[in-house]
């Protein structure tokens, strides 16, 4: 009977240890799933029911083998659950373990080929599972969104990426300072690590309205762009945009805070922006140096418009002073300049008239001036013409060494004319009464002759 009491002892203090124990790994495992919060717990949940069922089904079948005297909670039916959680549970454990980690490039754009990828992705994907990976952020519309919180200061923590198209950079920063530049659409993060703001890489086109007063101190306004881009002179790298993080991170540093609004948050005025104002500016200050008729001439001749050599004023200077900032300038361009009132626009139009009514007046002395050269020198070659010709017809006749009468050399001289006046050249010259002048003289020729008047030439 004692034997009995004993043995019945020593089986209720095991089954009583193991029961501790069961309830002492699911504590820990529960207090682990705390960290991730709901995530965390439902995952832990979802663990332990899966382990306790495995070690249910390991107890009942040592159970089933030992015999119907034995409890159901004893060493021969722990070692039996302990065998069915080896079997049962650590297998799907290690199933799903690795499974999250093929899976990681169907659910994040990883590059399949990457190694240290797909590793990142599965261990973004159990993390997340856990409730303890850090942020999630996404590009939209060139704006980051955070996705999903993350428990940023958590060492256990598993990683958190950002996701954006293949031409923004990517500054990512941990606390106060900045730690690296990422790119090519896809960036994992690390404890404390975040990403500031996005870069655009692309070649950027800005426009913005100036309003300035000339030197005389008429107000105008006009509408400025500057096209420029983040200097990726000399950037190495991958992808279509390759980036220098230097000119990335002094770029993000350009950037401010606006003007405060009512009741409204101050707005970020990004890098971009930065680069247009101070354009602005320049171009204000070198509108202030130049009076407005100056402004609105053209060039002349050879020399510039006085608009063009401002521009390349205030593209040069600009230049400058954005080389700090990470930005390389390629133009900056003008529009039309515009009064800010209808009396100034008014002057203005009249300027502008009085300009090119002077230009249409030069022009039209240098084409009347050409065409009296023109004409001077085609009347020249006409009288040059008919002088030769008249001399060779007479060349002619003398070279034959016959007396000829007046009347032959008259008629002679009225081919003459008759073959000049039908040149095109004579014709243009001539009024149209003129053209018939030959053949009156021959009709006058051939009456004279009738009447007996010719004699022969000595």
């Amino acid at each position: 009977m004692n034997e009995l009491l004993f043995n019945l002892l020593i089986q209720t203090q095991g089954s009583v240890l193991v029961f501790l124990g069961i309830l002492g790994m699911h504590a820990v495992v529960l207090q682990y799933g705390t960290y991730g919060g709901r995530r965390g717990l439902r995952t832990a949940a979802a663990y332990l029911v899966a382990c306790d069922w495995a070690l249910v089904m390991g107890v009942t079948a040592g159970r089933s083998v030992a015999g119907e005297g034995v409890p159901f909670w004893s060493l021969h039916t722990v070692m039996w659950g302990l065998l069915g959680v080896l079997l049962l549970f650590l297998p799907a454990w290690l199933l799903f373990r690795f499974g999250l980690r093929f899976c990681g490039i169907f659910f994040l754009p990883v590059m399949p080929t990457n190694p240290e990828q797909r590793k990142q992705a599965g261990c973004t994907l159990r993390a997340y599972m856990w409730g303890l990976n850090y942020p999630f952020y996404r590009e939209e519309d060139g704006e980051l969104r955070k996705l999903v919180d993350g428990r940023v200061r958590l060492r256990q923590g598993g990683p958190g990426f950002v996701t954006a198209s293949s031409h923004y950079a990517i500054p990512i920063t941990a606390g106060t300072h900045d730690t690296r530049v990422e790119g090519q659409g896809l960036v994992f993060t690390g404890r404390k690590e975040r990403p500031r703001s996005l870069v655009d890489l692309r070649l950027q086109v800005r426009a913005k309205e100036v309003h300035a007063l000339t030197r005389d101190g008429i107000p105008i306004k006009v509408m400025m762009f500057a096209i420029f881009e983040i200097d990726r002179r000399g950037a190495k790298g991958e992808g279509l945009y390759p980036f220098n993080p230097q000119a990335v991170f002094a770029a993000v540093h350009a950037q401010g805070v606006g003007p405060e609004q009512d009741d409204e948050e101050r707005e970020e005025i990004g890098w971009d922006q930065v680069v247009v104002d101070r354009a602005a500016d320049l171009l204000r200050g070198a509108i202030a140096r130049v009076p407005l008729d100056r402004l609105l001439e053209g060039g002349s001749g050879d020399a510039s418009p006085p608009r063009e050599t401002l521009r390349t004023e205030v593209t040069e200077k600009l230049a400058q002073v954005v080389k700090p900032l990470g930005v390389h300038i390629l133009a900056v361009g003008m529009g039309n300049v515009e009064g800010e009132d209808e009396e100034v626009s008014r002057q203005m139009v009249e300027i502008w008239r009085a300009h090119w009514e002077r230009r249409r007046v030069e022009r039209e002395a240098e084409g009347d001036a050409e065409a009296i050269r023109i004409i001077e020198e085609a009347r020249a070659d006409a009288q040059r013409q008919m002088i030769v010709a008249i001399t060779e017809a007479f060349q002619q006749l003398a070279d034959t060494q016959t007396p000829l009468s007046a009347h032959v050399i008259a008629l002679r001289l009225i081919d003459v004319l008759e073959e000049m006046a039908e040149s095109p050249v004579v014709q243009k010259l001539l009024p149209e009464t003129v053209s018939v002048i030959p053949a009156q003289l021959r009709l006058l020729m051939e009456h004279t002759a009738a009447s007996g008047g010719g004699k022969p030439a000595q």
